[in-house]
């Protein structure tokens, strides 16, 4: 008859996990970062620790004699307890203290993975873009921008204002917004359908099945998008002859701030119109329309007319920044964008709403935006 061991139990589960261990220290200390190796790693590294507190409160009585620093019954100094001490001691401090040699293996394996995300970056392709003005004057910016899963077909802006606000200039404005060109025109099939899911991705009812369009050139003048991008036409500040806070004619286009829309990984290159002094936000505004979810469904504000229109924006625009200081003595300065928030789901104002919880596929246009400036 079989009888459970604890011994061999605890034996089997700590050979098993120093091997995952093993395997998951390495591919971390040489790879670029992996959520999921790191969770697996995470998960079992718990697990040992919780079958060690384990052994020590079954083993605590020879415990107590090891943190003895004499050895049981001779009296004599044992040297196990301060070469113990030593190396723990050594293991916390080498990364404070930059110590060799722990100092050169962090490096090494720095460069191991600096070479994998080289590798990984050289199968990512752009589009290159550059818009040269000779009135222009200012410094030279470069936007990078790596593509989310969910980037499509979106609507979006770059711009410059200044830290209290003041809108500087635009940077680049997809085509169709800059030009107000939204000439398809889509309707429901059925009038009473709920959509509370991405109508592109496959991850519910598909557009095609659900949604009819046609191409309409008139409808330019009278089919508007201000909840498209929201934060930058509120500081663009440009109307429509109806009053819409919309560009109605093609001034953003003839200035080089816009042109064919880019809807692949971009690295985007122009120059200021003119020099900038001290420091300054560098923002993009970016939107999807068909991307609903659960909380921003097509029946969420059913007496809001923009939002329950024909532009199907569903989940707002997502706002990311940047700050540059333009006084900087670099050659080069580069600057990561990250997240601040999103704009009103109908573009009622320009205010950046924070709390972006309600949020799912919008969270995932873009993977990442770097701005760089010379």
């Amino acid at each position: 008859m079989s009888s459970f061991q604890s011994r061999s139990f605890i034996g089997v589960i700590l050979f098993c996990a120093l091997l995952i261990m093993l395997v998951t220290s390495v591919i971390m200390f040489s790879k670029q970062h992996n959520a999921l190796i790191a969770l697996m790693h995470t998960l079992v590294g718990l697990l040992m620790l919780l079958i060690l507190v384990w052994h020590l409160i079954k083993n605590i009585r020879p415990l107590k004699q090891y943190l003895n620093p004499f050895e049981k019954h001779t009296g004599r100094f044992s040297l196990a307890w301060p070469l113990a001490l030593c190396v723990v001691s050594y293991v916390g401090l080498a990364p404070v203290l930059q110590l060799s040699p722990a100092i050169e293996v962090y490096r090494f394996g720095q460069t191991l993975k600096a070479a994998d995300k080289a590798q990984g970056d050289a199968e990512i392709k752009y589009v290159q873009r550059e818009v040269k003005d000779s009135k222009n004057t200012g410094q030279q910016i470069t936007i990078e921008l790596k593509k989310g899963p969910y980037f499509l077909w979106p609507q979006y802006a770059l711009w410059v204002e200044s830290l209290s606000g003041e809108f500087i200039q635009p940077l680049y404005v997809t085509e169709k917004l800059a030009t107000n060109q939204f000439t398809n025109k889509v309707t429901k099939k059925d009038p009473d359908q709920i959509f509370n899911t991405h109508l592109l991705t496959g991850e519910g009812p598909n557009a095609w099945d659900v949604l009819e369009g046609e191409e309409d050139p008139s409808s330019k003048n009278n089919r508007m998008r201000p909840e498209s991008l929201p934060v930058f036409l509120h500081q663009l500040s440009m109307r429509a002859e109806n009053g819409v806070l919309v560009p109605d004619n093609d001034s953003l286009a003839i200035d080089g701030f816009s042109g064919a829309t880019m809807t692949d990984n971009f690295i985007y290159t122009t120059q200021l119109q003119a020099p900038l002094q001290g420091p300054h936000r560098v923002r993009l505004e970016v939107n999807h329309s068909f991307d609903f979810n659960e909380y921003y469904s097509s029946d969420r504000f059913v007496d809001d007319p923009i939002y329950s229109g024909d532009g199907y924006s569903a989940q707002p625009s997502v706002i990311y920044e940047a700050i540059i200081d333009f006084d900087t003595q670099q050659n080069t300065v580069l600057e990561v964008m990250s997240l601040v928030g999103h704009g009103h789901h109908s573009g009622r104002d320009g205010n950046v709403y924070t709390d972006v919880s309600k949020l799912t596929s919008a969270l995932e246009l873009v993977d990442r935006v770097i701005v760089s400036v010379n």
